[in-house]
Order: structure tokens, then sequence, then C-alpha cells
């Protein structure tokens, strides 16, 4: 699975960082953070899981991206965006996918919400490495927190919360619209919060995005 995610990246660099680097370049680009991915490989925690695993992969797989865009002179706000960018159009299909899934069994937005949900807390953000709380709320919203999360700590660790912020936290934001919902988060725990409290509010049916 981790070779799909690899192949997604490099698929998409190459037309997102088109636009700032020769085509020889960005090749150069995904060979380089390949081999920054690989020095940091040895040291990543064993995580309980598959899904778990994978997202600790996945971390080191962004920081060697985000190192390789600075090294080449990228600007901190230049080298987040791109790669924001890219691991959007991945995050994308997902999204998509779950949302399928989804739609199987749920005629109502708000069940087919909570099992795309339920689904991605499943896999790849499944516990025990994950550590969720179902929340009370209003019969329109989806109500969780995350209590602990691997992701954020390897970031921290790294030196990279804020990139963690405003990269894999961020792309929540866009995946709800894509899901007929809007979120509300007051803070992350790669923010500095003691958990992420998700609340992903159904959308009127008129506002939601039905070509999915």
């Amino acid at each position: 699975m981790l070779y799909w995610f690899k192949k997604q990246a490099a698929k998409e660099a190459k037309h997102v960082l088109a636009p700032y680097f020769k085509s020889v370049e960005v090749h150069d680009i995904l060979k380089a953070y390949s081999r920054r991915y690989l020095a940091l490989k040895p040291e990543l925690p064993a995580m309980p899981t598959m899904g778990a695993s994978l997202m600790i992969h996945l971390s080191a797989m962004s920081t060697g991206f985000y190192q390789e865009l600075r090294a080449r002179g990228k600007r901190e706000e230049t080298a987040t965006q791109l790669f924001y960018d890219i691991a959007w159009k991945i995050y994308q299909k997902m999204g998509r996918f779950s949302w399928w899934l989804a739609g199987w069994s749920n005629r109502s937005a708000h069940g087919r919400l909570l099992k795309a949900t339920k689904l991605f807390r499943s896999f790849p953000f499944n516990g025990p490495a994950y550590l969720w709380k179902d929340s009370t709320t209003a019969k329109n919203v989806v109500g969780f927190d995350c209590l602990k999360c691997p992701v954020a700590e390897y970031f921290h660790k790294q030196g990279l919360s804020q990139f963690c912020v405003n990269t894999w936290c961020a792309l929540d934001i866009p995946l709800a619209s894509m899901w007929g919902a809007r979120l509300e988060r007051t803070g992350s725990i790669a923010g500095g919060a003691n958990k992420c409290d998700f609340r992903w509010i159904v959308k009127p049916a008129k506002s939601r995005n039905l070509s999915l």
C-alpha cells in the first residue's frame, strides 16, 4: 500500500511542481526526497497496526519531501503549500473511496457522514495507536475527539508541528466539504491542544457537492 502512495505522490508532484522547477529538477527532487525518507526510516517507531504504520511512514516521506524543497531554496510557506497541494490530490482519492462505500447502506446525509468518518477511524487512523472518543452532538453533527495521534507525535519530534497543522491537519477541512459537511475544530494535538475535537456539521442539501 505504501507503494501506491509513492506512485501517487510522484504522479501529482510532477504537475504541482512544474511551474516551479524544470522537469529534470522535479525528477531529482523525487529521487532526493526518497533518499531522505530512507535515512529517516530506521528511526521510525514501531506501530501496533498496519494503518498506523502506514501513516508513520507517510509522515517520514512528508518530512523528506518538505526538507528537500527547503534545501532547494523554497521558503517555508511555499514548501508547505506545494506539499499540501500534492497531498490533497491523494487525500481526495482516499476520501472519495470511503464516501462511496459509506453510501451503500446510508440514505441520510448524516448517516453517510457518520459511516465515512467511522471508516477512516477503522483504517488507516485506527486504534490503539490512535485514541478516539465519541461525543454527544446535535442530530446534524458527527462529533468525536482524537486523544492520541502518532502522526502529531512524530512531527513534534521532527520540529515540524506547524507543518503538520498546515498540511495533514488542514486536509480535513476540504475533505469535510467533499463529504457534504463543514468541519469545526477548535484545536489539534499537533497545534498544542490536548485533543483534536472534530465536529462534522452536515450542510443543507442545496449546499452539498452532489457530484460525488
